[in-house]
């Protein structure tokens, strides 16, 4: 059961990110990413991708997919599974980098 409910939350805050999702950068959103960019759980910076990262990369492009959004960074957090650009533009604690790489910006 609280695996479902962790799933659940995952999807509705999937959803609520790429709803609320623009184009325009915020200046803590940039933070962020620059944060992202050094951290060797981004997908970008994985000289070899498992078949889970693999996963959450098809994922995320299947949901963006049927949420009708399209963009180029595809980049993931191979710890979660979201895509950074959604991920970092959440203001929601619960949606935060699960390793705290973002508590001091």
């Amino acid at each position: 059961m609280k695996i479902m409910k962790s799933i659940f939350k995952k999807l509705q805050l999937a959803i609520k990110s790429r709803r609320e999702y623009n184009k325009t950068l915020t200046t803590l959103q940039k933070k962020r990413l620059s944060v992202c960019g050094k951290c060797p759980h981004n997908s970008d910076n994985k000289e070899y991708l498992t078949v889970l990262d693999r996963l959450k990369l098809l994922m995320n492009n299947i949901f963006n997919a049927i949420m009708g959004i399209y963009i180029e960074e595809e980049a993931v957090c191979t710890l979660c599974g979201c895509n950074l650009i959604f991920k970092s533009s959440q203001e929601d604690p619960s949606n935060f980098c699960d390793e705290g790489k973002w508590d001091n910006l």
